[in-house]
């Protein structure tokens, strides 16, 4: 097998103190559409090997750990002097030393059992069962991967997971005016599920629809902004970076078990987890690249930090116990429904041309591609304009109980905050 023979030239570098492989295969299927038509239909099976090797040396009464990383491809001829050329490469990085992950009791290790012909046969199925005289799906990208991970190291380590992935990319078209309106669209799960992928292609419809009638965007100030879907989740990255053991190691956030983040925030509270095992999530695993067991673990607790999270490395160096280096988070919601958060004058938006959050400044901002404003009295679709803001300076956060999954994260469907700036134009 090639990781053995991976293994064995590994073994007989004297100057190697630790070793690290991950093994990774993919049995793939995709297929590209023109509006309905299937253009191209394709299978892939890949399989590579991540190696890190570590070199642990002396400078200057100073004890450092070098490493570097590496791909080796099935049927590598010299797999030998590609090692002793990363050997040489490790002696540049001077890394605090940290330990790998030890043995740990195994898992009932999951199966995806991904019949993947079958399945993407229902996704399709799925996306072109909504049919509009004057919308459309203009075309479409098919992704269902089967992923299998080995993880091996040099304490011991010999671990699996087992991973299915669906990602679509779309773009729909709408003629109800004029001239045509096209807008992009993604998403991407674990499983297939029937009424996800109707539900976001209905919405997909109706919201391209929407932009077709949409106007300029007003000048509008000091009003609340409801942000909903993909931007929602944005927004919560950044507390799940500012209690990060890496982010709060390199000095790029001061949080501290005990701290409040939202002390001059009005509204709702904010508890969040990491969930390694959260169903639907292409992110979801028994053991982190590391090969350490995942675990669940609340990090916020009504807004105070309670866990510091992190893989072995940067937890060891804070001196914690480590979670795993997890991608999966959770938001609890609140207890106001939607139609409530929609009551008199606000700006609800629905897709940004690019939204995002500065995960060290908590800066945040996006041009947007289709919002709905009210005035208390009218409901106008609207595009065009930005809003900008901070996390930290926000004068009130106010989350919905309903909940939605963008793959790796689950929580509220809506989130209505104060205090942004919004940019406009002058007149409706």
């Amino acid at each position: 097998m090639m990781i053995d023979e991976i293994i064995n030239n590994l073994r007989l570098q004297k100057e190697i103190d630790d070793w690290k492989i991950i093994e990774k295969r993919v049995d793939g299927s995709e297929l590209f559409f023109v509006k309905d038509a299937l253009d191209m239909n394709r299978s892939k099976q890949t399989q590579k090997f991540f190696v890190t090797i570590y070199h642990d040396f002396e400078e200057n009464g100073k004890m450092y750990r070098g490493s570097s990383e590496f791909t080796i491809y099935p049927g590598e001829i010299d797999v030998e002097s590609l090692i002793k050329e990363n050997i040489f490469s490790s002696k540049f990085v001077k890394n605090t030393p940290y330990p790998l992950a030890t043995p740990s009791e195994k898992r009932k290790e999951s199966s995806a059992k991904a019949a993947l012909s079958n399945s993407i046969d229902e996704v399709v199925s799925c996306m072109y069962a909504e049919r509009l005289e004057k919308t459309w799906i203009n075309s479409s990208e098919i992704f269902m991967n089967h992923i299998q991970e080995r993880i091996v190291n040099s304490k011991g380590v010999d671990v699996s997971n087992d991973l299915l992935s669906l990602y679509v990319e779309f773009v729909t078209t709408s003629r109800v005016e004029k001239e045509e309106v096209e807008l992009y669209w993604s998403f991407q799960f674990s499983k297939f599920d029937d009424e996800i992928i109707k539900d976001k292609i209905a919405n997909a419809m109706k919201a391209t629809e929407d932009r077709s009638r949409a106007v300029k965007i007003p000048d509008i100030k000091d009003i609340p902004v409801i942000l909903t879907g993909e931007s929602v989740k944005e927004f919560f990255k950044y507390h799940l970076y500012k209690v990060s053991a890496r982010y709060i190691y390199e000095h790029l956030s001061n949080a501290k078990v005990g701290m409040d983040l939202q002390n001059n925030t009005k509204g709702d509270r904010i508890t969040m987890w990491i969930d390694p095992f959260l169903e639907r999530s292409s992110y979801s695993v028994d053991y982190d690249e590391d090969g350490f067991p995942a675990k669940k673990v609340k990090i916020i607790d009504n807004s105070v930090v309670g866990n510091i999270w992190g893989g072995i490395r940067y937890a060891h160096y804070l001196g914690i116990e480590p979670t795993g280096h997890m991608t999966n988070f959770v938001v609890e919601a609140g207890k106001v429904g939607e139609d409530d958060l929609q009551k008199s004058e606000y700006l609800k938006i629905l897709s940004f041309s690019d939204f995002g959050v500065d995960p060290m400044t908590g800066d945040f901002g996006g041009e947007i591609r289709l919002g709905w404003y009210s005035d208390g009295e009218r409901l106008i679709p609207v595009t065009g304009g930005s809003i900008s803001g901070n996390v930290s300076d926000v004068e009130e956060i106010i989350l919905s109980k309903e909940t939605q999954q963008e793959d790796n994260f689950f929580g509220p469907k809506s989130l209505k905050i104060s205090g942004l700036k919004i940019s406009g134009s002058k007149e409706l």
